[in-house]
């Protein structure tokens, strides 16, 4: 975490909300699971190694103090080159253990902050809606007071949504995605995205959650706002689930139609394989999903390896940004 990283779609990772051991007194990050993309949390492993050593369970909350590192929460300020930040990449900033304060306190440092552009993303999308509806600059100000932000141009504070911080959601798979993209959609936000990573199944982005108007086009809606940015990839380390080859190109394929930038992260530990160079790792990979209309014969994919996997699709490498 800091001034940069290896996830490649963002350029610095920020995590102000952090979890301290109430026995032990050691600081580490807190979250917890809410879904099938929980299970291998790479922030969770990293705790467990290196933090406080609580699991990111909802039975294991209690052992730890949720707070705001106030020299964290200031670090951006002192990143003087604009870079994208992935903030909270160690939790979810939105998470009902963080309290409205500390998420305020948050959106007013990266108010201060023109130069950077903020990458916040979510599982707790319904929580972020509310959030930002009942937010206003006037709260924002009240935050600014808590950092001493005596300096701080009072004209940003009348824009909102804030023009340097994209939201977005996470959604392995159709459940998730229904789930958490409509709220995301009715979000004030200068850019939404949507990270399917690590995707878990087959997602169609143009028949989202059905409403009483019919299924929502999440990319390309002639009556609301869309997606602005997908992000996909597979599943990496030792338990990874491997991703079908035809749901990244599902993706690929309904964002270039509708003209959305597309992030091809990564394959993951596993990498498709031609039929005819079949390995004793192998395994196949059955396709499910909600809608009908991507449905294709269920492909083969072989472990080799995060790095040996790499990030071609098709050959092609697909590092697309919103504008």
């Amino acid at each position: 975490m800091g001034a940069s990283t290896g996830i490649e779609w963002t350029d610095a990772t920020w995590t102000p909300v952090r979890a301290r051991h109430k026995v032990t007194g050691k600081i580490g990050w807190f979250c917890e699971h809410v879904s099938p993309g929980c299970i291998n949390c790479y922030a969770e492993g990293i705790n467990l190694r290196l933090g406080s050593g609580v699991r990111f369970r909802r039975q294991d909350r209690d052992q730890v103090e949720i707070f705001l590192d106030e020299k964290m929460v200031l670090l951006p300020l002192r990143w003087k080159k604009p870079r994208r930040i992935f903030v909270c990449s160690m939790t979810d900033l939105f998470a009902d253990f963080v309290t409205d304060e500390m998420i305020g306190q948050v959106f007013a440092l990266m108010a201060r902050c023109p130069q950077h552009t903020f990458q916040v993303l979510t599982k707790r999308a319904q929580r972020m809606r509310e959030f930002v509806e009942r937010s206003n600059p006037y709260d924002r100000t009240t935050a600014l007071a808590q950092l001493h932000a005596g300096d701080w141009n009072e004209a940003a504070a009348q824009l909102w949504p804030l023009p340097n911080v994209w939201l977005g959601v996470s959604a392995e798979d159709q459940v998730r995605a229904d789930e958490r993209i409509p709220p995301l959609l009715q979000t004030q936000a200068a850019k939404r995205f949507l990270s399917a990573e690590p995707l878990l199944g087959r997602l169609d982005l143009r028949c989202i959650a059905p409403t009483d108007s019919g299924y929502i086009n999440a990319l390309s809606s002639s009556t609301g706002p869309n997606l602005d940015w997908v992000i996909a990839g597979g599943e990496s380390g030792r338990e990874a689930r491997p991703m079908h080859p035809d749901w990244a190109r599902a993706l690929r394929d309904q964002c270039q139609a509708a003209g959305v930038p597309f992030f091809f992260k990564q394959w993951g530990e596993w990498a498709p394989t031609p039929s005819s160079n079949k390995s004793s790792r192998e395994m196949k990979v059955k396709e499910r999903g909600a809608c009908p209309a991507v449905l294709s014969p269920a492909g083969d994919v072989v472990r080799v390896g995060k790095t040996a996997a790499g990030a071609m699709l098709d050959g092609v490498e697909h590092r697309e940004f919103p504008a």
